[in-house]
């Protein structure tokens, strides 16, 4: 070998490598399976998040849920797949914690409604003594 095919390979190798693996990092991209079912289980946890009526607190968990089913779709439709993958499990987990955000804001306004409720059954004990009308 001379010295001019030398530093050619020397140069050229790891030039050649990155591309090989740049081709079959690319093929195998397009080789994943379409996330199907994990778009399904986003979109079906966005709904129910929705049908929590998220406000509040939830609201941005809610918007982020949405704003990643969202880009999932779009990964998916220019089959993206592992990023459509990665998307559709953000907006899942996103619109899990919407909807557990809601269910504590409901709990904790249920407890405050039933004590307001006991307090008003204590002060009308305490207006009419021995709970005699």
């Amino acid at each position: 070998m001379t010295l001019s095919n030398a530093k050619f390979h020397r140069r050229t190798a790891p030039l050649l490598l990155a591309a090989a693996l740049a081709v079959t990092l690319s093929a195998a991209s397009l080789a994943a399976e379409p996330p199907e079912q994990q778009l399904a289980a986003a979109a079906a946890a966005v709904a129910a998040a929705e049908k929590a009526q998220a406000r509040g607190d939830a609201a941005p968990a809610l918007a982020q849920a949405r704003d990643r089913l969202a880009q999932a779709q779009d990964a998916m439709g220019r089959k993206k797949y592992r990023d459509a993958a990665r998307l559709a499990d953000e907006a899942q987990a996103a619109a899990e914690l919407a909807l557990a955000t809601a269910r504590l804001a409901n709990a904790r306004l249920e407890v405050e409604d039933k004590q307001a409720r006991n307090a008003e059954l204590q002060r009308q004990l305490l207006v009419q003594p021995g709970g005699q009308p």
